[in-house]
């Protein structure tokens, strides 16, 4: 078992892809590829089930992947501790909206003013990213959905909507003229989120208040894939609730049409979450508050 055979493993599951895995390291698909099939054989088992449609960690590769990632952590800390290469480098979870459409932007204009702060960010549904901070795997997390427990502290540092996005056609740009509401979209072909993400569970919270369950809609589809959904509703297969942030420019491009919600469920926030029990470092703390007073200086996720 080799060190790149492992953080070919973390990235793939990390990326849920080995195509994007192997961008992300500079190598090729067959060689990432090559890795894991390696690491299944020395292991005696099974650790991702690929198809042509589908893409599965097995129990044993979750099992892998945690031990995988504290390895490759404690690697890094002793090359840092023994070379005196030491960087500041902040571990962050961050589920899909933070990742795809804040992350971009805090970093960027973080890094005029630290540039010797360095980051490395994991990517997934509020859940995991959660997960990770109580299992001590990062700094802290930005996530759309507050969990139960008492391990963990969340700081809402901003707000977004939830929209409901159509495609562009006559039938939806007639219910635009006449300001339609949520009660005009209960025949439509919808497409729901899987579980997990924060917008699922505000999506859940709406229905709620609403006295409507996914089974009163006409559900055409469930995706986990934020990016797959928003394809979807361009090319006509349904509508769905989502982010606001996250469908910006394809309103602004007129690839799709936007109502807003009602007020009741019009705002969600986002969260910093962190460890009661983990100490974290000066710069990580450094960077937790930019991130409040970025958006506490009037800016929101739109």
């Amino acid at each position: 078992m080799e060190f790149k055979q492992l953080e070919a493993f973390v990235a793939v599951v990390n990326y849920n892809s080995f195509t994007e895995a192997a961008r992300r390291l500079y190598l090729t698909q067959p060689t990432v590829s090559a890795h894991v099939s390696a690491l299944e054989k020395e292991l005696h088992s099974r650790l991702i089930i690929r198809t042509t449609r589908n893409f599965t960690v097995t129990q044993r590769g979750l099992e892998l992947y945690e031990c995988a990632v504290h390895m490759l952590n404690m690697r890094r800390q002793l090359v840092e501790e023994f070379t005196g290469a030491q960087r500041k480098l902040i571990d962050l979870s961050a589920s899909t909206i933070p990742s795809s459409y804040m992350l971009p932007e805090l970093l960027s204009e973080f890094a005029r003013s630290e540039p010797d702060i360095h980051f490395h960010v994991w990517q997934s549904d509020s859940a995991q990213a959660v997960q990770k901070v109580e299992q001590g795997l990062v700094d802290f997390g930005l996530v759309g959905q507050k969990m139960d427990g008492d391990s963990c502290e969340f700081i809402p540092f901003c707000r977004d909507s939830l929209v409901i996005a159509t495609p562009v056609s006559e039938h939806y740009l007639n219910l635009k003229d006449r300001s339609a509401s949520f009660e005009d979209f209960r025949g439509e072909p919808f497409i729901m989120r899987e579980s997990g993400s924060g917008t699922k569970k505000e999506m859940d919270l709406f229905l709620e208040k609403h006295r409507t369950s996914v089974a009163d809609l006409n559900v055409v589809a469930y995706m986990n894939d934020l990016e797959s959904i928003k394809k979807s509703i361009v090319s006509g297969l349904g509508v769905s609730i989502v982010s606001a942030c996250s469908v910006k420019d394809l309103e602004k491009t007129r690839q799709i049409l936007l109502f807003p919600l009602e007020e009741s469920a019009h705002k969600r926030l986002f969260y910093i979450v962190y460890s009661k029990h983990r100490i974290l470092k000066p710069y990580v703390r450094q960077f937790m508050k930019f991130v409040q007073r970025y958006y506490s200086a009037g800016r929101t996720a739109l």
